[in-house]
C-alpha cells in the first residue's frame, strides 16, 4: 500500500507541475507541443519512482527510536508471522479496501465499454458515396491511412469516435443535411485529429490511473483537466488541416454540435466534438487565434517535457541515488548480520550511545526474541534506498546529528516481503553506529 501512496503522490505533483506549465504556455504554444507533457501525467501516476529522487523532507522513512519501535512491529510483523491468528492489520484492511475500489472500477469500465462497443459494432456503415468519399479527403488531407467506419445514425446527438482497433465515426443523421461541406469537413478533421493524436488509448490509460488511484481526487481532476485540453488540440488540429477555410466556418460547426447535443453524453468511451462544454470559451478563443501561436514552441514543448519525465519518470537505480555514505550503508549490514545469526547481545553493544541509552540489553534482546525470531531465517535482504539527515524524531523530540536513514527489501523463512528501515549516526570519533530500528511487511 505504501507503493500506491507514492505513486499516488508522485502523479499528484507532475499534474500539478503540468498543469501550471499549460496554462503558462497555452496562449503561445501550440497544442503539438503541450500534448508531450501530459502524457507524462498518467505515467507518473503508474510508474514506480524511487524516493530518493525527491527531497528527504517528503521521501525519508520514519525512523522508530529503539524504545519506541518494539510493540509497532508486534502489531504489524508479528500478525503476518502467525499467518492470521490475530487477524487483519490495520495495514490489510486499507490494502483490501484499495483492491476493491480498484476493481469495482475497472469491472465498471470493463462493463460499459463492452456494450458500447457492442452496441454500436451492430450499425450498420454508410454507403452514402458523397459522405464517405468527403471522409477519405479528410483522411488524406489529415494523413490518416486507417480504416475507419461512418455511422450515421438516430441514436447519437453529436459528432464522436469510438474505437481503436476498429474505429467508427458517429454522426447524427440529421447532421449531413443541415451541415455545409465545409462545416461537415470541419466536424470529420475534429474526430480524426482525435485518432491521429491517440486520444482513445490514452484515454484508457487515465481510466487505469483513475483506477488505481481512484481514491485520490487529483488523478480525476487530471484526468479532465487532460480531457478539456484534448478538445482544443483537437479544434487546433483540425484548423490547420482546414487551410484556407476561415475560423468562423469551423466555430459554426462547433456551436452547432453543442446546440444539437443538448447536453446528451456521448456514448461510453466515445470522443465527441461537443463534449466539453464548459471550456467552450476558451475552444472559440483558440479558434480565433491559433494563427498567432507559434511552432517554435515545439522545441520547448519537447524540452520541457523531457525535463519533466527526467524529474518525475524516470527510474533511479539504488547506486545512482546518490548515497553520500557507502560506509554506514556497509556498517548496516554487518549489524544486520549479527541480528540475522541471533547475536542479539552484541548488536546491543555495536549499538550507538543514544540506543543504548533508550533501552537497556535485556529489553532489545526480548523485544527481537519476539519480534524477529518468529520470522525466521533470513532469506534475502537487497538494498532499496538511502537518505541521509540531518535530524531524525525520537521519543523525546527531533534528534539531531549526522544519519543515514536506510531501507532494504528484505525476505524471511515466515514473511516473504518486508522492509526494514535502518538509521545509523555518525558518532564523534567517525564510525557509523545504530540509532534505530524497524521492519514492517512490504504492503
Amino acid at each position: 500500500m505504501n507503493a500506491i501512496l507514492d505513486l499516488s503522490l508522485h502523479g499528484s505533483l507532475a499534474f500539478l507541475v503540468v498543469w501550471a506549465l499549460d496554462r503558462l504556455f497555452a496562449s503561445r504554444m501550440r497544442a503539438a507541443g503541450r500534448g508531450w507533457w501530459w502524457i507524462t501525467v498518467p505515467l507518473a501516476f503508474l510508474v514506480s519512482i524511487p524516493l530518493s529522487i525527491f527531497p528527504a523532507a517528503i521521501t525519508a522513512p520514519i525512523v522508530h527510536e529503539a524504545g519506541a519501535w518494539g510493540p509497532m512491529v508486534r502489531a504489524d510483523a508479528a500478525a503476518r508471522a502467525t499467518a492470521g491468528t490475530m487477524g487483519l492489520s490495520q495495514s490489510e484492511v486499507w490494502l483490501w479496501l484499495w483492491v476493491a475500489g480498484a476493481i469495482i472500477y475497472l469491472v465498471l469500465v470493463v462493463v460499459q465499454t463492452r456494450a458500447a462497443l457492442f452496441r454500436w459494432s451492430r450499425e450498420r456503415l454508410s454507403t452514402d458515396p458523397e459522405l464517405l468519399g468527403l471522409l477519405e479527403d479528410c483522411k488524406q488531407e489529415a494523413g490518416v491511412t486507417a480504416p475507419i467506419g461512418l455511422v450515421v445514425s438516430d441514436c447519437v446527438f453529436a459528432p464522436a469516435l469510438l474505437g481503436w482497433l476498429r474505429p467508427r465515426i458517429l454522426v447524427p443523421r440529421n447532421m449531413p443535411a443541415s451541415m455545409s461541406r465545409d462545416q461537415l469537413r470541419a466536424v470529420l478533421f475534429h474526430e480524426l485529429a482525435h485518432f491521429r493524436s491517440l486520444d482513445i488509448p490514452l484515454n484508457w490509460l487515465f481510466a487505469v490511473v483513475r483506477a488505481v488511484h481512484w481514491f485520490n481526487p487529483l488523478a480525476h481532476v487530471a484526468f479532465h483537466a487532460w480531457a478539456n485540453f484534448r478538445e482544443e488540440a483537437a479544434d487546433e488540429t483540425a484548423m490547420m488541416c482546414m487551410k484556407a477555410a476561415s475560423p468562423v466556418i469551423y466555430g459554426e460547426a462547433l456551436l452547432r454540435a453543442i446546440r444539437e447535443a443538448n447536453g446528451v453524453a456521448p456514448p461510453f468511451g466515445a470522443l465527441a466534438i461537443g463534449e466539453s462544454i464548459h471550456n467552450l470559451k476558451r475552444r472559440i478563443t483558440m479558434i480565433n487565434q491559433y494563427q498567432n501561436k507559434s511552432s517554435r514552441w515545439l522545441l520547448a514543448g519537447g524540452v520541457l517535457t523531457v525535463i519533466i519525465a527526467g524529474f518525475i519518470v524516470r527510474p533511479i537505480h539504488a547506486e545512482d541515488s546518490g548515497d553520500p555514505s557507502p560506509v554506514a550503508v556497509a556498517a548496516m549490514q554487518t549489524w544486520l548480520g549479527e541480528i540475522d545469526q541471533s547475536q542479539y547481545g552484541q548488536s546491543w553493544k555495536d549499538a550507538s550511545a543514544t540506543f543504548q541509552k533508550a533501552l537497556t540489553s535485556d529489553q532489545w534482546v526480548a523485544a527481537l526474541n519476539s519480534v524477529r525470531t518468529p520470522l525466521g531465517k533470513c532469506t534475502s535482504r537487497k538494498f532499496a534506498s538511502s537518505v541521509r539527515q540531518a535530524e531524525v524524531p525520537s521519543p523525546t523530540g527531533p534528534q539531531k546529528g549526522d544519519f543515514v536513514v536506510t531501507q532494504f527489501k528484505s525476505s524471511f523463512e515466515n514473511l516473504a516481503d518486508a522492509v526494514e528501515t535502518v538509521c545509523f549516526e555518525k558518532g564523534a570519533d567517525g564510525t557509523w553506529k545504530a540509532s534505530g530500528y524497524y521492519i514492517k511487511p512490504d504492503i
